[in-house]
């Protein structure tokens, strides 16, 4: 089901004029055109088409992608966002364009939840200067503030932010640097938690710059583009340094155990059938190993996993001990629609069984294999029995009663142990 947005305007950017002509003769009317270009960082889209009242004016334009400014009179225009190849419109937008203003039309959120801001964008006035502003159009909810600093600047409490508590769907004033090397930094509000990070950035002499923050489908990190608005004329995507780990402890009889990557301890005393919170380590390949808390040295599974930026990662242990693996997932964790939770069941039991699985009288999963993850599934938000059964004779092997699957809320459910002695493990991964 589509969630139909109306328009979001954000009001700190720039405030919007209504336009006229002015008349120079009594038969002379300049014209004054507005600009607007289009953005589309709808999470899970192919491609979206975005119409000028009945009039395609970009076509299949894909995630992450940006257009070139197209000039519109400066009258009051409805700006409708599809999904490519579809005639149903996911979000609209009306406004009165002011004359000679660039505007920056951003698709945002997914498919089930598309937002539409339409927004002025501020071009740069005077020399040897350069002008940043922020436009947030995460769909995690998160409040954030924002570092632009030099490269080697160390975020800790004795260091103020550019900018405080940024909601979702808005832009910021403009601020003002001189040119040269900066690093963008997004911290969770009222904290030191940094969500995003550019690393070094050049902003070249006389560049205006929107910096875009949207989600990926983690729970808080956040990724980057940079949108000129004239100079340097950039529409590239700046990845934030950062990725999120978690790590499922499921190693039948295993003990508790230890996470080391590259040989540095980050978690300890991980008891069998619990979760560790997301880490926030860097992108690129780590080397994770894990050990028994009352063996240090001796690795009992490790892994190789190039991390991704912006995304969140489980690895779970799963295995008798002798043989326990370092299983990767890949986590999606955008919200759910209102009303609604989405839930991934997980078969992470140490033998070798597949389980069919019930939510209620509802068979979500058939034969789910053992090591693997099914999809997520977009279910009421209710409270609900879930059942692991044989796929061949029906029998249950697993019943986790009264499960609440709340709204907003995203889950995994873990089978866990081995035949005869299964259980489950739940987590919260957002």
């Amino acid at each position: 089901m589509n969630t139909r947005r109306r328009l979001l305007v954000a009001a700190a950017a720039a405030p919007i004029v209504l336009a006229g002509c002015k008349v120079r003769t009594i038969n002379y009317f300049p014209v004054n055109p507005a600009r607007v270009r289009f953005v589309n960082v709808v999470f899970d889209s192919v491609g979206l088409d975005a119409l000028e009242g009945d009039t395609a004016i970009w076509s299949a334009l894909p995630f992450e992608g940006s257009t070139d400014f197209v000039e519109f009179d400066n009258n009051e225009k409805t700006f409708r966002v599809r999904a490519t190849g579809t005639a149903t419109d996911l979000a609209d937008a009306t406004l009165t364009l002011a004359g000679r203003q660039p505007y920056s039309l951003i698709a945002f959120g997914a498919l089930d939840a598309t937002g539409l801001l339409l927004i002025p964008d501020a071009e740069l006035t005077g020399s040897d200067s350069i002008q940043l502003r922020l436009i947030d159009v995460a769909f995690g909810g998160n409040a954030i503030s924002l570092y632009i600093t030099a490269p080697d600047v160390v975020i800790d409490e004795n260091l103020s932010p550019n900018l405080v508590n940024i909601g979702p769907a808005s832009s910021t004033v403009t601020l003002r640097f001189t040119p040269g090397t900066y690093r963008v930094r997004a911290t969770l509000y009222g904290t030191t938690t940094v969500i995003y990070d550019s690393g070094p950035i050049d902003f070249p002499s006389e560049t205006s710059t929107d910096i875009v923050l949207y989600t990926l489908g983690s729970t808080v990190l956040l990724q980057g583009m940079l949108l000129d608005v004239d100079g340097a004329g950039r529409r590239i995507v700046a990845p934030s340094r950062l990725s999120a780990l978690k790590i499922v402890h499921a190693a039948f009889q295993a003990g508790s155990i230890r996470a080391l990557d590259g040989g540095t301890q980050f978690a300890t005393d991980i008891a069998y059938a619990s979760a560790t919170v997301y880490t926030f380590p860097t992108v690129g390949p780590h080397t994770l190993s894990f050990e028994a808390t009352s063996v240090p040295g001796a690795a009992i599974a490790s892994l190789q996993k190039t991390l991704e930026s912006a995304v969140d990662t489980t690895v779970m242990l799963v295995g008798f001990p002798g043989a326990v693996q370092a299983i990767a997932l890949a986590d999606e964790n955008r919200p759910p629609i209102a009303g609604r939770t989405r839930v991934r069941f997980v078969n992470a039991s140490s033998d070798d069984g597949a389980y069919d699985v019930y939510v209620g009288d509802t068979k979500q999963v058939t034969a789910l294999a053992a090591r693997t993850s099914s999809a997520y599934f977009s279910i009421e938000a209710a409270g609900y029995a879930v059942t692991f059964r044989d796929p061949g004779t029906g029998v249950v092997r697993l019943t986790i009663a009264d499960q609440t699957l709340g709204e907003g809320r995203v889950a995994s459910i873990y089978l866990i142990g081995a035949a005869g002695e299964l259980s489950a493990l739940v987590t919260t991964d957002r």
